[in-house]
């Protein structure tokens, strides 16, 4: 028997083990590599600063310029310093934030939950009237429901959509608060 059949068997062995147990070394290294081409390429064309996890499903960016802070994948965290009055629904996961301090404050939050878009709603204009904003705007169209509330400077907006298909809603809130003037 040539030296080399054992060699070849427990090489074998190894990578069936390896990749058949879902540690696939050769698919991380991929994924890191990546990763890591395509942060060179946003940061090159953008100035600013992004992080991709292949593995974690997230994508992170910062503007250097003007520290305007972006996140995308599942279970996204609120960054440090969110406004308290962008209102997070309960039980939600957070899939997307966007904040910027650039002319004032501003933030962008999507979340998804199993609760109608009506019950959102109805929580959101509880909310937000509750802690002293007034109702500037509300609708329904198609079942998408469209609520805005102002205080001073501060503007709340939020949509809620059900996906009967998914069986969840996706909610999108914006809020803004102008610099005095």
């Amino acid at each position: 028997m040539p030296k080399t059949t054992p060699v070849a068997f427990a090489l074998a062995a190894a990578s069936i083990i390896l990749f058949g147990a879902g540690c696939n070394p050769v698919q991380s290294v991929q994924n890191k590599i990546g990763s890591t081409v395509a942060e060179g390429i946003v940061n090159q064309a953008t100035g600013g600063k992004v992080n991709i996890n292949a593995q974690g499903q997230q994508v992170t960016y910062t503007d250097n310029k003007t520290g305007a802070t972006s996140a995308f994948g599942e279970d996204v965290k609120l960054p440090d310093g969110f406004p308290t009055d962008a209102y997070i629904y309960p039980g939600t996961k957070i899939t997307g934030v966007t904040t910027s301090k650039e002319n004032g404050v501003s933030a962008w939050v999507m979340l998804t939950t199993n609760d109608a878009a009506k019950t959102v709603a109805d929580w959101y204009a509880k909310t937000a009237t509750g802690n002293g904003y007034a109702e500037a705007s509300s609708f329904t169209v198609n079942g998408v429901e469209t609520r805005s509330y102002t205080k001073g400077n501060n503007t709340i907006t939020m949509t809620a959509t059900t996906d009967a298909d998914k069986g969840n809603t996706t909610i999108v809130v914006t809020y803004e608060e102008k610099a005095n003037q």
